[in-house]
């Protein structure tokens, strides 16, 4: 059997340990690789800025101090706005995201119950004492409202619109080519209000009394 001897066994010993220290490399660098592709894979979707609008449909009433907060669990993530201003929204959708919407109802805007109408105002328009009574118990009638909807699936966003519907439900709007069909081309419609419920598909969701 041959006898490998001094300097032979030392060149055979450091090939191999050159060889070991390339194959630790090419290791590091492939745990680096996947461990990039995992980061990748975990990252949070981008935040777009949205406006906050509001379409209502329900005839006779009408909606102000809308807020509204969109949360995703997955993402641990959530953002609120309010009408004519803007909210975060995922730039992809997630199929967990929930819209909270609160707002308040003035269910006869400019009458009081009995059709009881405002009281003409005093001199330079001053608020007489007659109609700081009919403000308060026209207030006194308001309603206030808060629901918390799944949010529609959407491909494209650009703003979010809520549509305020009978029986105070409420449809977060979101994908731009849906906003399109829905609130689009509505020139010669007679009743633009229940339109925008029908292509919603909610003309059934709710029969007010």
């Amino acid at each position: 059997m041959p006898i490998i001897r001094g300097s032979g066994a030392g060149a055979i010993f450091s090939a191999l340990r050159g060889l070991n220290a390339r194959l630790c490399l090419y290791a590091m660098h492939l745990l680096w690789v996947l461990s990039l592709l995992g980061c990748q894979s975990m990252a949070k979707p981008r935040v777009l800025p949205a406006e906050v609008r509001i379409t209502n449909t329900v005839t006779g009433t009408s909606i102000f101090n809308v807020r509204v907060n969109v949360y995703s669990k997955t993402l641990d993530r959530g953002s609120s706005g309010g009408e004519g201003c803007c909210i975060g929204l995922p730039e992809q959708w997630q199929p967990d995201m929930v819209a909270t919407v609160e707002w308040v109802k003035d269910p006869s805007p400019g009458v009081n119950p009995g059709g009881v109408k405002p009281p003409p105002p005093g001199r330079y328009g001053s608020l007489t004492a007659e109609g700081k009574k009919w403000y308060e118990i026209h207030e006194a009638n308001y309603t206030r409202h808060r629901v918390r909807v799944p949010v529609p699936e959407y491909q494209r966003s650009a703003s979010l619109t809520l549509v305020f519907l009978p029986c105070d439900e409420v449809y977060p709007l979101i994908d731009a080519e849906q906003r399109s069909y829905v609130l689009g081309d509505l020139r010669g419609v007679k009743d633009r209000k229940q339109e925008i419920i029908r292509r919603l598909g909610k003309e059934h969701a709710c029969q007010q009394k």
